[in-house]
């Protein structure tokens, strides 16, 4: 009983002390992990690569502008995460198998985009025109930035469309042994 009544008398005192100890955990656990600056600046990890949230975010926003009717925020989120997570998974296969691209792959990818190959501009004759493509985007060095970020995601689908072929090749030449 004494024990208790020394407790109550000295509550405030041990309030404060159990307080200064939480906010010095706080405190310390943030200057630990980076701190301030780090708080938000990935969305998550895949195989180690940071999925940085800016670009994280952008990328739902284009999904929910491009959206189908009745997609809510919350199903845009879940498709862009799984894409990167495919993505990341698939960069990873593609390095260790040694699959690389060149400029053909790129272009080709280009010719099968219909917003690219079938477009007036980039056509002669109703065909798709490397060199009209190209001289487009010396010409307009404002459009060059968009041609960028488009090579990006043309590199990836080259890759894609390697690796595919690759595990169908593959496959048809399992069936063909089992036969």
């Amino acid at each position: 009983m004494a024990v208790l009544q020394k407790i109550r008398q000295r509550s405030l005192l041990l309030i404060l002390v159990i307080g200064f100890c939480l906010l010095a955990f706080i405190i310390g656990d943030l200057f630990n992990q980076g701190g301030f600056n780090q708080m938000g600046k990935y969305v998550g990890s895949v195989n180690g690569k940071d999925i940085a949230f800016e670009d994280f975010r952008i990328k739902v926003s284009n999904v929910e502008k491009s959206g189908q009717q009745g997609m809510t925020p919350a199903q845009a989120v879940n498709r862009v995460w799984d894409q990167e997570v495919s993505i990341a998974l698939l960069t990873d296969q593609f390095e260790k198998l040694g699959i690389l691209t060149g400029e053909k792959h790129i272009m080709e990818t280009f010719k099968s985009d219909p917003n690219i190959g079938q477009n007036p501009t980039f056509q002669t004759a109703g065909q798709f025109d490397v060199a009209k493509f190209k001289e487009f985007f010396k010409s307009n060095p404002e459009q060059a930035q968009y041609i960028k970020d488009r090579e990006k995601d043309a590199e990836l689908n080259a890759k894609y469309q390697i690796y595919n072929t690759l595990v169908k090749a593959g496959i048809t030449l399992q069936m063909q042994r089992a036969s």
